[in-house]
């Protein structure tokens, strides 16, 4: 079978003929966009005021530690109605994050509307997140869509490294390891406050008040940081190469990694034939 490709050189009168069609399909464009666009904006208001009656504010959302609100950005802020929802929920000194999927790259000015609604009720915001999704209103109608197949897998992996950093923040131990050390066991620092106590150095922090002596944290932890003795303890923990294992099998969230000093671990990871021969041993 024979293929070709054919090709088509345009003449001198054909060009003047094309420019004027070029014209017409322009004008037809900003057609499209001033009369067009308009309406969809009145179909999207009718629509806000049909499926105003289906928003309930009416959820208990004290049970919750942690709500998230989020959209699709809509003529640069989240969406009315969830703007609204949001106003009639009782969220005082609640837990609150933010995301949404946007059209154009994130300037900062998309959330802002929902932030303040947040502020008024008072809500503890902890973060926000948003992620390129794919648009097909208004002019990228004649596209058929604009930021095709996003998000996708690069935009979904931070989406969950946001997540683990919502973790990280709102650990419960997390608050402890700022304080003083307050006394000294078994050659392991402790914090103590009210009824926690906390024990722990700098990376490597466990609330024995509230372990139940489980030991899921010795079974998975791949550089040997916690022993038992009468309790479970981070004797160890400057071989903690925070991998947070510990931290994801505690039944109870009774234990804090404090994820700084990374070239610390590098280094020890890479010099280090001792930690190099502990991590081989436990994965064996």
């Amino acid at each position: 079978m024979n293929n070709r490709i054919k090709i088509r050189f345009i003449k001198e009168g054909e060009l003047k003929m094309d420019v004027n069609n070029l014209t017409v399909i322009i004008a037809l464009i900003n057609l499209v966009i001033f009369i067009a666009i308009p309406i969809g904006i009145v179909i999207f208001i009718i629509n806000i005021v049909k499926n105003q009656k289906k928003m309930k504010s009416d959820i208990d959302l004290l049970k919750y530690d942690l709500i998230g609100f989020g959209s699709a950005i809509h003529f640069a802020e989240h969406d009315i109605l969830l703007q609204r929802f949001v106003s009639k929920l009782s969220l005082q000194e609640k837990n609150v994050f933010i995301f949404s999927t946007r059209c154009r790259p994130f300037l900062g000015g998309y959330h802002k509307a929902l932030k303040e609604t947040i502020k008024r009720q008072k809500a503890n915001l902890v973060g926000e997140f948003s992620s390129v999704g794919f648009d097909k209103t208004g002019p990228w109608v004649l596209i058929n869509g604009y930021n095709k197949n996003r998000p996708n897998d690069k935009d979904l992996f931070k989406a969950r490294l946001f997540a683990e950093e919502l973790k990280q923040k709102l650990n419960l131990v997390s608050p402890f390891t700022k304080e003083n050390i307050t006394v000294y066991e078994q050659g392991t620092a402790f914090r103590i406050n009210g009824r926690n106590k906390i024990a722990g150095y700098k990376v490597v922090f466990l609330n024995t008040t509230s372990c139940i002596q489980c030991g899921k944290c010795i079974k998975v932890c791949p550089m040997n940081i916690f022993t038992k003795n009468n309790t479970v303890l981070p004797t160890g923990e400057k071989n903690c190469i925070q991998c947070q294992l510990c931290v994801k099998h505690c039944p109870t969230d009774s234990i804090y990694i404090n994820v700084a000093n990374g070239m610390r671990i590098a280094f020890r990871e890479m010099f280090s034939t001792k930690l190099q021969n502990r991590y081989k041993s436990k994965a064996e």
